[in-house]
């Protein structure tokens, strides 16, 4: 059984793409969806969970093992969650 939250959401991807799509386009992204989903609980990260994870693999990339306080300041958090980031 679909909860309420559930079905009001799949109901709002389902407008949208077929107005951004079109009808022919909407209904085969949609067809798409539901073969490769359905039947899942699926969570959907936000966009602020994208762009933290984003932020954490170019904090990554550019760690060179003593450019915590560089790092914590460049990406304007603290040098502790630099070194959790980094220490995953």
């Amino acid at each position: 059984m679909v909860n309420t939250e559930n079905s009001e959401a799949l109901e709002r991807l389902g407008h949208r793409l077929l107005l951004e799509l079109g009808e022919t386009d909407g209904y085969a992204a949609l067809k798409m969806i539901f073969e490769e989903l359905g039947g899942l609980r699926v969570t959907v990260p936000t966009i602020k969970e994208l762009e933290r994870q984003e932020r954490d693999r170019m904090i990554i990339e550019a760690f060179t093992g003593f450019n915590y306080h560089e790092l914590a300041i460049r990406f304007k958090c603290s040098v502790r969650t630099i070194r959790r980031i980094v220490c995953k």
